[in-house]
């Protein structure tokens, strides 16, 4: 992956800033809280990275553009701050200018950003410029029947950028104590970079998980037609033939029944709507004969209840002639109150009324009285009794009635849809088996377009089965393949040697050149082994110590990684960001390190190297001593030096006119 960084534009609030890079190398150094780092951070922001904000960016910073060179092709990533897309434009071979706005991450359901590609994202769209099918490795490290799955771009950046925080902390994220999806795909890389994926390799990787999908799509197809035929009670081919020789038989019986049936009818057989309007006629007469019962019945409760008022009347007036009687009970009259002329005096005899003069019985009188109570409180009760009779009658009658109405209206629905459905008898009975026939000819038809699904089913089961070995055969070849790839441990063995030759060069402490060096293909984590005279001892990332070494250690390692990928011609971005290797060394108490170190850099970048490019952020500039490195360097497209301040005008910071943190 020929990938060349050009320039990065730096878009602030007040002002924009480009900084220009070597085709070499590229050097930045000076104070803290100038910005180097930062200037690294805008790199990988704009391939695809989260945002380090620094207080600087947090205030000022709008914004950046990095410039490439990406297999001949000239790139601008353009990424804003906040945003999870970058704009992309570069030219397509014809030399149009194309624009795409990539996500920097990856979304399952995402639409492709080209047409007719699998570009969905960033890490896609790189490997797509640079001519260069993303690498496939299997999802699942333990599962052989796991999906592949595209590496991506970022994962690689992790050979590529060795960030300031995690260079004395981390070893490529291939540590136990590394998080597992960080830790698979950093062996992932690996296994890119020594050659475990080979072409065989990833060819028959895509054949084995392209045949697995083929042949899971087929038997879930079978499965699913086969449930189908399940729920619609459809057997195999010999029920299905079964079936349709008695549906033919059915269909010719239902025929010969119609015909017949066409020849014997006769009006008499009646129709069943004459059993449904006998029944409401039936209904309707009983209906009537009920309504004039309940009107009787209101009639006579109506009359009654009449002559009960009649009666109460009659009791309070015999109840206030007894009291007027006995209030005028002996009382004398001086006028007539008929005529209202004076009274003459009359003697009249004893039990006569003075005023008529007529005889009268006083306890005949009260006798006659009570007997009249008694006796209309007698018939009063007899009528409310016959009253409370015929209103329980009525009760009856009007639920009866109620129920008849009730069903009679049941019957005229049911005779409306009869009416509908059936013209006659005659028509009800030809509908019928005209609806059996087209059932029995309906259900033939079904059968014999489904007929060839039983026989598709057993196609499909057979192809399952012919994938099935199928896959088992390049899974066999898989095997054979990777051991061999594995086996091949000569990309392995020039990496130990590469690695063991730039920790001899720097100086690297208590490491000679005859210690002997193992990469297990198990974790990828390089261990140095040295006998003594009683014990061994072996040096790790893990239990170097000091900070210092670790990040020594760490350089010296991925410079080797750098030297094989330029050796064996492997697809790797062809630059290297190194931020700050003298990390926690001192320029003067360890300078036989820090001038091993850069004499190291200079001898790779102005040979083997030479066509790859170095970014470098440290907190000294040292200079190329050798002779035959500064006639190399002399060159500004081969070295390129900026020092950087927080408050050198000369020496300005990333951010010229910020002056804060």
């Amino acid at each position: 992956m020929d990938i060349k960084i050009n320039n990065l534009v730096i878009r602030c609030r007040k002002d924009v800033f480009n900084i220009e890079f070597s085709k070499v190398i590229t050097y930045f150094y000076g104070k803290m809280g100038a910005g180097k780092s930062t200037v690294l951070h805008l790199i990988d922001f704009c391939l695809g990275n989260e945002l380090v904000e620094t207080p600087a960016l947090q205030q000022e910073f709008s914004g950046a553009d990095l410039h490439l060179t990406i297999s001949g092709n000239v790139v601008e990533l353009s990424r804003n701050k906040g945003s999870n897309q970058v704009e992309v434009i570069w030219f397509s071979d014809e030399g149009e200018a194309l624009n795409v706005i990539a996500p920097t991450k990856a979304t399952s359901d995402a639409p492709p950003l080209l047409p007719d590609t699998r570009v969905q994202h960033l890490s896609d769209l790189i490997f797509y410029i640079s001519g260069i099918e993303p690498p496939r490795v299997r999802k699942s490290k333990l599962k052989e029947d796991t999906e592949l799955i595209r590496l991506s771009y970022r994962d690689i950046m992790w050979y590529c950028y060795l960030d300031q925080d995690e260079i004395d902390s981390s070893f490529f994220n291939l540590g136990k104590e590394e998080h597992d999806y960080k830790r698979l795909k950093s062996r992932d890389v690996m296994r890119l970079i020594l050659g475990f994926h080979q072409e065989q390799v990833a060819l028959l990787e895509t054949q084995l998980y392209e045949t697995r999908q083929r042949k899971s799509t087929l038997l879930e197809t079978a499965i699913q037609i086969e449930k189908f035929l399940k729920e619609n009670n459809i057997g195999n081919t010999e029920e299905i033939e079964k079936e349709l020789e008695l549906l033919k038989n059915m269909i010719t019986l239902k025929k010969e029944e119609a015909l017949q049936f066409k020849e014997t009818f006769r009006i008499s057989n009646g129709h069943i709507l004459d059993e449904y309007k006998s029944s409401a006629l039936d209904q309707s007469k009983n209906i009537a004969e009920f309504s004039t019962l309940v009107f009787d019945l209101k009639e006579q409760i109506s009359r009654r209840k009449k002559l009960q008022n009649e009666y109460a009347i009659a009791a309070v007036k015999v109840s206030r002639s007894n009291i007027a009687k006995e209030i005028l009970k002996g009382a004398q009259f001086c006028n007539c109150p008929q005529c209202g002329q004076e009274i003459q005096q009359q003697v009249a005899p004893e039990s006569t009324c003075s005023l008529c003069l007529q005889p009268f019985n006083s306890s005949g009188n009260i006798e006659e009285v009570e007997m009249l109570k008694t006796d209309l409180k007698i018939r009063q009760s007899e009528l409310k009794e016959s009253i409370l009779k015929l209103e329980r009658q009525l009760s009856v009658v009007e639920k009866e009635r109620l129920s008849l109405l009730n069903s009679k209206t049941g019957l005229d629905s049911k005779i409306y849809e009869l009416e509908m459905e059936y013209d006659s008898a005659f028509l009800a009975k030809a509908r019928e088996l005209e609806r059996q026939i087209g059932e029995y000819e309906g259900r033939s038809k079904e059968l014999l377009n489904l007929l060839p699904l039983p026989k598709k089913i057993e196609k499909i089961f057979l192809d399952v089965a012919d994938l099935a070995k199928e896959e088992e055969k390049i899974k066999n070849e898989l095997a054979i393949a990777r051991r061999n790839a594995e086996l091949d441990a000569t990309n392995l063995e020039e990496l130990k040697g590469l690695f063991i030759e730039n920790l001899t060069i720097v100086g690297f402490p208590g490491i000679n050149s005859n210690d002997h060096i193992e990469i297990n293909t198990t974790d990828f984590i390089p261990r140095i082994t040295r006998i003594g005279e009683d014990e061994i001892f072996t040096t790790e990332f893990a239990n170097l110590g000091s900070g210092g070494k670790k990040t020594i250690f760490k350089c010296c390692f991925i410079l080797a990684i750098h030297r094989l990928v330029a050796k064996k011609n492997i697809q790797f971005p062809s630059f290297l960001m190194l931020d700050t290797p003298m990390k926690n060394i001192s320029e003067r108490e360890n300078q036989d390190i820090f001038e091993g170190f850069y004499n190291l850099i200079y001898y790779l970048y102005s040979s083997e190297l030479s066509s790859k490019q170095l970014i470098i952020v440290d907190k000294e500039f040292f200079d190329p001593k050798d002779s035959d490195f500064k006639e190399f360097y002399k060159d500004r497209d081969h070295l390129k030096v900026k020092h950087m301040t927080p408050d050198d005008p000369n020496n300005p910071p990333l951010i010229q006119y910020y002056r804060g943190h």
